[in-house]
């Protein structure tokens, strides 16, 4: 059973403050609303665990990139602000505009799916909500169906195939990270081979999460 992110991030935000206060110092404030209706400027409706998240921090920064406190994700992600999601949904959908441009003429009805997959890359209701190093994005899916909420993993430059799920929602990869820290349990992400466990880390300023 997940819990939901009003019982999860406190949970989170408790351990990290105890014991990687450099990890909770590099989380940002709550979102203010308008920056929060700003991600989508309403043209669909933001996925409710979006909303608790950016209620509760507008992401983190990361003073020293990915190698140092913010990255509480495995994999070397660091949580988008909700204007750096705002940016990277805004991103994709003129991608899609430019690919219907170059090929509307060979498909005529291309202006009719204007909200359908350009290629494996891009969709207009993906809302990208943390980057890693090498460009690769999780994302928050808000295509109506079962898949609407799942988190997936992709977006590299040199991706032969699309996106993959990581979790169902958001909530979920919440609860993984939070137990991995808090219990010390393994969590699975895609590029490791095995689950992963975090370690602790001190470089001078603070102690943070490090993964493998």
């Amino acid at each position: 059973m997940t819990d939901s992110l009003d019982v999860t991030l406190p949970r989170l935000d408790a351990w990290l403050k105890a014991n990687a206060p450099a990890d909770y110092a590099a989380l940002n404030p709550p979102a203010a609303q308008d920056d929060i209706g700003s991600v989508t400027e309403y043209r669909f409706t933001l996925h409710p665990d979006l909303v608790t998240w950016l209620g509760h921090h507008d992401g983190a920064t990361a003073v020293k990139g990915h190698g140092g406190p913010a990255v509480i994700l495995p994999g070397g992600f660091i949580l988008h602000s909700a204007g750096r999601m705002r940016d990277g949904q805004r991103t994709q959908e003129e991608a899609i505009a430019e690919w219907v441009d170059e090929n509307e003429s060979e498909r005529p009805d291309l202006r009719d799916i204007y909200e359908g997959v350009y290629g494996y890359l891009f969709h207009a209701r993906w809302v990208p909500i943390a980057t890693d190093l090498t460009g690769g994005n999780l994302i928050v899916d808000h295509r109506a169906g079962d898949r609407y909420g799942n988190v997936l993993h992709g977006l590299h430059g040199g991706d032969t195939e699309g996106p993959v799920k990581v979790w169902d929602s958001l909530s979920h990869m919440f609860q993984d990270l939070a137990d991995a820290l808090v219990e010390g349990t393994a969590i699975r992400f895609p590029g490791y081979v095995d689950p992963v466990t975090p370690r602790l880390c001190d470089d001078g300023d603070g102690t943070f999460v490090r993964w493998p």
